[in-house]
């Protein structure tokens, strides 16, 4: 049985008529009649009455009309459905972030607002993690360190922060409006883990090398509010992006690094091999909420900015 047998069917029981049931599906009548008889042949009972002048349900033609109806309205439904989740305005979306990105909340809330039918899941990883996942398809886009090295992959920066140096408020540096990057010499650094992510990892440690420093790391963590914490408690200094300002942690002051010469970048990473409609409408609303140059982005974020 094919849905154009139900269809077919559904018309004559609603016409009573073959000629105007044949006109109506813009098929011929002979056609028609030959499917109706198929159709009832593969049921195996009278579905219609047929007299020279009339055509009439059967008890079983009413009961089956109902069901009839009820089943293309049902593929209907399931064509639609499968139309939309093509389009991405149906189905799931899981996203990966690191704790520094800042244009999750308000991407993912107007996102929410514009599809309320795709259910959004929010996963706080490491860079490496992210990476990961989405080559395996269990996340769908992610949000990370910059730069990465992940063939397969593609990643645009979305949000770029000068780094700043996080103390003790009692350190002996504290006063100062800015700090020299030699001025850190010696001093105990709270990092974070190359593992998290290696290529960004890589990146800092040659621009603080370049500023002359060979830093003593002497804990790390995947976590910004950990690092701070740990400043917070006197265990060491730390390079932050400026957008730690927003935490407000008891006992750290955030200072600029003169020269300014070096930045925290977050990028969008996701998949072409695993592209879906979906993932293309939300990468496209972080690109309106991202639409601002970086430069205004990163004065927006700092507290420092004149």
């Amino acid at each position: 049985m094919e849905l154009r047998h139900l269809r077919y069917f559904v018309a004559l029981a609603e016409e009573l008529h073959f000629g105007r049931a044949a006109r109506r599906l813009h098929i011929s009548q002979p056609p028609l009649s030959q499917q109706i008889a198929a159709l009832e042949e593969e049921i195996g009972v009278p579905l219609l009455r047929r007299t020279s002048r009339s055509v009439e349900l059967t008890e079983a033609g009413r009961r089956f009309l109902g069901e009839a109806r009820e089943t293309l309205a049902q593929a209907e439904n399931a064509v639609a459905l499968a139309r939309r989740a093509a389009q991405g305005e149906i189905g799931r979306l899981q996203v990966g972030f690191v704790p520094i990105c800042g244009v999750i909340p308000v991407a993912v809330r107007r996102y929410m607002l514009r599809y309320p039918d795709v259910r959004v899941t929010l996963r706080g990883q490491g860079s490496t993690e992210q990476l990961d996942s989405i080559l395996r398809g269990t996340l769908d886009v992610g949000f990370v360190h910059c730069p990465i090295s992940a063939p397969g992959l593609e990643c645009r920066t979305v949000e770029s922060f000068a780094l700043v140096a996080a103390l003790p408020t009692r350190h002996r540096l504290s006063s100062q409006r800015t700090i020299a990057w030699r001025a850190l010499a010696g001093e105990p650094f709270i990092g974070f883990p190359r593992a998290s992510a290696p290529v960004a990892y890589e990146a800092l440690l040659t621009r603080l090398r370049e500023a002359g420093l060979d830093p003593n790391i002497v804990h790390e963590t995947d976590s910004l509010l950990a690092r701070l914490r740990m400043v917070g408690a006197g265990l060491g200094v730390a390079l932050v992006p400026a957008y730690a300002v927003k935490f407000h942690r008891p006992g750290v002051v955030l200072r600029p690094l003169s020269p300014p010469r070096a930045v925290a970048q977050v990028g969008m990473v996701h998949c072409p091999a695993h592209l879906t409609g979906a993932i293309a409408r939300f990468m496209a609303v972080v690109g309106e909420v991202v639409e601002r140059p970086l430069a205004a982005v990163d004065r927006a974020a700092s507290p420092f900015a004149g």
